[in-house]
């Protein structure tokens, strides 16, 4: 009995660790199957990613909304289609949570999608 009390903690313990990632990936999932494209989720995606973490996030938050709108204007350019802007949202995502210097890397991306 002991062990399986020890084991549900650790998992839950676990699942705390990894609850900002996944919370946002969740999220991400739901406005896209919400607005299937990119470009008309957009205020949905701004509204999850600053709910995931206000406090650590809200100063992303104005970056995040460019690149955004950086990302769906090559959609409208044309020079993504929408399953392309979909995998390098998600790339963007995964890799600013893995950033030491989260600003610097917004600032990177924007650049490169601008």
């Amino acid at each position: 009995m002991n062990k399986v009390v020890i084991f549900a903690f650790l998992l839950l313990l676990l699942n705390q660790c990894t609850s900002t990632s996944k919370k946002f990936n969740v999220e991400k999932d739901n406005c896209r199957s919400m607005y299937g494209f990119f470009t008309k989720s957009q205020d949905c995606l701004e509204l999850k990613f600053e709910s995931i973490d206000p406090k650590n996030y809200g100063e992303y938050q104005d970056l995040h909304s460019l690149i955004l709108k950086a990302i769906a204007d090559r959609v409208y350019e044309n020079k993504l289609n929408n399953d392309q802007a979909w995998v390098i949202y998600e790339d963007v995502i995964k890799d600013f949570n893995k950033a030491k210097n989260k600003n610097q890397y917004l600032i990177t991306v924007l650049d490169k999608y601008s």
